[in-house]
Formats: structure tokens, C-alpha cells, sequence
């Protein structure tokens, strides 16, 4: 899976853009967050150290979103100040009884930890830079910039199996061992095993940063 990686959410015009995606749910480098608004619920993962858990805040309502959204611009449309009303508050008393951070009637507020692995901070992991120009030596790194940014093209599988670019990228970001790059004047050649594998030209051009996350091997 493919991450969007944010670098903020403080501004009405921040939130208006990452709710009008597909998908709402991105990664956000200050403060170090995710955040999932795919329902009326906002769920904020925060991370702390490598070393803690991290921390979990689910916001909302079962019945529409808007509760979580007003909340938001209570806070002046800014995250880090969200977070930060979060974190003072003492979910071992009435969260509702902290008078600098109001919380509205219609509001529920959860919090947890979550222990699930796969989920880790931009700073821990490997956010993968969109190529601004093609490179005279092609390493994997480059190739897997090309790959995730669809930066090429005339994609040709040179077994009998074909391949799809998402798959080659999953396997090279898990099993790079596997993996040899040349070129030629026809574009760039992956080998797989040592084998003649993939062909296809490069085509550079402006994309916005992600994240590869964990995934199975799918070659």
C-alpha cells in the first residue's frame, strides 16, 4: 500500500485538500501522526519514541462526522494544537472537565494503544523521493522511485509471465538481493534471479511524496 505522506495539517485549505481525496487517510511528519478520517470517526495515531507503543485518539460520532469536524476547527484548523488538547487531557477522570480543551456534548472521545507492527513513524521509515532527473548509474533506489511514481513507460515483461509495476515494487523494496538493474539503449533492464526480466524507459516528472509500507512478496 501506498501512503500519502503530509508534511502538516494546519490549515482549513490542508484539511479541505486531504478530505477531498479518495481515500482520506495519510501520514503527517510534524506532529508525527496518522490520520484516518474514512468514516464519521477521526482516528489520530500518534508516535512517540521507537520504542512506546504508539498512542491511538478515536474522535466522532456514529452518526455523522460533523462533531469531529467542528472539533477541528475549534483548534483553529491546526493538528499539532489538536494533538497537543489530547494529550493533556486525563482519561482516567471526565475528559469534559478540562476547561482550556473543550470537548463538545455530542463528541465521544477514545483513547488506546495500538501494538500493530506494521505501523511506523515517517522519521523510522523509508519515505521514498519522486526522481527529479534520470540518473547516469540506475540503482534500485532509483528504480523504486520510478516504480512508485509511475515515472515510466513502455513496460515490457521479457518471460512469459507478466508483471505488473506495483508487484516489481514489492519486490524489490523486500527482496532487493533478488534484483540487478542495467541499461541499454532500449531503457532500463531489470533481472530477477539473474535473468533478463523487465524493460522500460523512464519518463521523469513532478509527484508527490509516499510511503512504502510492509507487503508480501508478491513475485
Amino acid at each position: 500500500m501506498l501512503i500519502r505522506v503530509l508534511p502538516s495539517l494546519e490549515t482549513r485549505k490542508d484539511w479541505l485538500s486531504f478530505l477531498r481525496r479518495e481515500v482520506p487517510y495519510c501520514l503527517v511528519e510534524t506532529p508525527e501522526v496518522l490520520v484516518d478520517f474514512q468514516s464519521t470517526f477521526l482516528q489520530l495515531t500518534l508516535f512517540k519514541e521507537p520504542s512506546l507503543d504508539p498512542v491511538r485518539y478515536t474522535l466522532g460520532s456514529r452518526q455523522r462526522m460533523e462533531p469531529a469536524w467542528q472539533l477541528i476547527k475549534g483548534c483553529q484548523w491546526r493538528l499539532s494544537f489538536l494533538i497537543e488538547g489530547l494529550e493533556s487531557l486525563d482519561f482516567n477522570t471526565h475528559v469534559r472537565d478540562k476547561p482550556s480543551f473543550k470537548i463538545p456534548t455530542d463528541l465521544s472521545v477514545r483513547k488506546s494503544f495500538t501494538r500493530e507492527r506494521r505501523l511506523i513513524s515517517p522519521s523510522q521509515s523509508g519515505i521514498i523521493t519522486p526522481l527529479n532527473e534520470g540518473g547516469a548509474c540506475w540503482t534500485l533506489k532509483n528504480i523504486q522511485a520510478l516504480l512508485a511514481y509511475d515515472q515510466l513507460q513502455e513496460w515490457t515483461c521479457l518471460t512469459d509471465r507478466f508483471v505488473s509495476p506495483k508487484a516489481a515494487l514489492t519486490s524489490i523494496t523486500l527482496e532487493p538481493q533478488r534484483w540487478g538493474v542495467d541499461t541499454d539503449a532500449r531503457g532500463v533492464r531489470l533481472s530477477l534471479d539473474g535473468e533478463p526480466y523487465i524493460q522500460f524507459s523512464h519518463r521523469i516528472r513532478p509527484a508527490t511524496r509516499r510511503l512504502m509500507t510492509n507487503q508480501n512478496p508478491l513475485i
